[in-house]
């Protein structure tokens, strides 16, 4: 894969070493002087209480805040998780207590507040104690503090064992029993029975006893919040589904919850279920922001080929389309069947390894086209394998398509990740420039440019090359990705290193000196990108993800 890899990079720099030069002498050319954007003035205050302490759990959010012009309130840092060490539940609780009432919103995820995080949730960690005394804290802030709105989420856990020493030799087995106990619910074939029982004695009692009992608790907890929300103590709740398949015990659970909601009067435009859990926060954000603004952002959905709609992708429990269903819902979005009424086009590529060249190719023309129309494309770009060269990022570069005009990007981990991101940061970037004026539209565009820089420097430089080249590298001298300890701080270097140099070439290749264009009252505004720098972080002890904070420095063009 890593052959493939290099070759497949070296061959995206020969195809575009020309558009490159080309560019880039001419931008050279422009003269101008450098213009300091004023970051945008917060409307509203939102407070996080995040699922655990990763970047697209924090960081994202804090971002994609800035661009719908809202202040997030987050809790002290050494208060949340690090990795395998749990948050400091009972002190967030009393931080929240107190820090709610300078908010006028509150995004709260109850796994955090009652296990410390999303890892710890997967082995319930939390006691009965803590269950109650976040319902509790719930219910009196909103009883303190009525107009605040409360958004809270909880994860539905995921189909595969936790990770420990006990479970290590039975995550398959489990696997197996759960999606098995699912199938036999819905068709009771004997067959299938039978194999369920002879699984069952394979797998220790204690070890099927917690794994059942931790969806148990899982469910009382998120009937509880959705009580909460009937009671209006909640403004809306997202019940997530962590890593699944289309069969096992969290689509059982999901399947009670969704009845159960059904059942309550009034609850259809207030509680979500959803599949993912790190970009969740991200989408209520936006949702919080699409309403206080009164916006409801028309989205009109592409695909790159017909069969992408129906695709089940990898720790998937359905298909793409019905992804893309749930997050336009959940960011008060509604979609549309006509291109020219649509605010935004939701373009989703899915490729895999049947996925030919020239099919990617067509995909990067008909994109380019979009683009060059004037459309404001919201751009996911999947890969089954996770591999560089089922994605059309390589190909857009090879079509010389100005991706400084996209509204969103995202490939990022699972499919529910990456389609949550891109819909809400094109719903807030696309809504907040139909807002703008000539006070604010520079400072809209540098945030919303910067977030985008990141997310191709990360969602396709770092996880579909640099990643995998790091672990290869790693465990040739028998060192293990994911508990790096003495290896941590030369991994960071090495990282960084890889990652300015990729950085570097794809800002001057497709970013640098593309026209970005304004019309004020004086007239027509010209800006240009002349740098980009960023600083790379490893924020756990492991490779799995990676803290960028890019900056970027732009100059105004003078008149001729």
């Amino acid at each position: 894969m890593i052959k493939r890899t290099f070759v497949y990079l070296i061959l995206i720099a020969v195809f575009t070493t020309t558009a490159v030069s080309l560019n880039f002498y001419f931008g050279t050319m422009l003269s101008g002087r450098p213009v300091y954007p004023t970051p945008l003035a917060s409307k509203s205050k939102v407070l996080l209480i995040p699922l655990d302490s990763r970047p697209p759990c924090v960081q994202y959010v804090e971002q994609l805040a800035r661009l719908a012009e809202i202040q997030l309130i987050l809790p002290p840092a050494e208060l949340l998780d690090n990795y395998n060490q749990p948050a400091q539940q009972k002190a967030l609780r009393s931080w929240l207590s107190n820090a709610i009432t300078e908010a006028d919103a509150a995004i709260i995820s109850t796994d955090m507040l009652i296990h410390g995080g999303l890892l710890a949730s997967r082995n319930s960690r939390g006691t009965p104690q803590d269950i109650t005394e976040t319902m509790d804290l719930l219910q009196q802030i909103h009883a303190d503090n009525p107009h605040v709105k409360l958004y809270a989420f909880s994860i539905i856990p995921r189909l595969l064992l936790a990770d420990n020493h006990n479970n290590g030799d039975y995550q398959k087995l489990v696997l197996k029993y759960s999606v098995l106990k699912d199938q036999v619910s819905s068709f009771e074939n004997p067959l299938d029975i039978k194999m369920l029982a002879t699984l069952e004695k394979k797998i220790p009692a204690d070890i099927l006893e917690n794994y059942l009992a931790l969806y148990q608790q899982n469910t009382q907890v998120n009937l509880k919040l959705v009580d909460l929300a009937d009671k209006n103590v909640l403004a809306g709740m997202v019940l997530g589904q962590d890593d699944g398949q289309p069969f096992g015990l969290p689509n059982m659970e999901k399947q009670r919850l969704a009845h159960y909601v059904e059942q309550k009067e009034n609850l259809g435009n207030k509680v979500f279920i959803t599949r993912g859990t790190d970009e969740v926060a991200l989408t209520l954000l936006g949702r919080h922001a699409n309403l206080i603004n009164q916006y409801r952002p028309r989205i009109y959905v592409a695909y790159s080929q017909p069969s992408v709609a129906e695709m089940v992708m990898p720790f998937m429990p359905h298909s793409i389309l019905q992804t893309v269903h749930e997050k336009i819902a959940l960011v008060n979005g509604v979609t549309v069947s006509n291109l020219e009424d649509a605010d935004f086009v939701l373009y989703i590529h899915a490729g895999s390894r049947k996925i030919t060249q020239a099919a990617l190719t067509s995909a990067a023309k008909d994109i380019t086209n979009l683009i060059r129309q004037g459309y404001k494309i919201a751009l996911v770009d999947l890969s089954e394998s996770y591999y560089a060269n089922e994605t059309v990022l390589p190909h857009l570069i090879k079509a010389n398509a100005d991706l400084t005009k996209l509204a969103a990007y995202a490939g990022w981990n699972t499919t529910s990740n990456s389609i949550g991101t891109a819909v809400t940061q094109g719903a807030l970037f696309v809504g907040a420039l139909q807002r703008a004026d000539e006070t604010n539209w520079l400072s809209l565009y540098t945030t919303q440019l910067t977030f985008l820089s990141e997310r191709f420097v990360d969602d396709w430089y770092y996880q579909k090359d640099v990643q995998s080249v790091v672990n290869n590298e790693l465990r040739a001298v028998k060192a293990d990705p994911y508990n790096l300890g003495q290896y941590h701080s030369k991994t960071n270097e090495l990282i960084g290193r890889m990652l300015d140099d990729r950085a570097q070439h794809f800002f001057h290749q497709n970013l640098a000196y593309r026209p970005i264009v304004f019309f004020s009252s004086t007239g027509k505004q010209d800006y240009r990108l002349t740098a980009l720098h960023i600083k790379t972080q490893l924020p756990w002890d492991r490779t799995f993800e990676v803290k960028l904070e890019p900056e970027l420095s732009i100059v105004q063009v003078k008149s001729k």
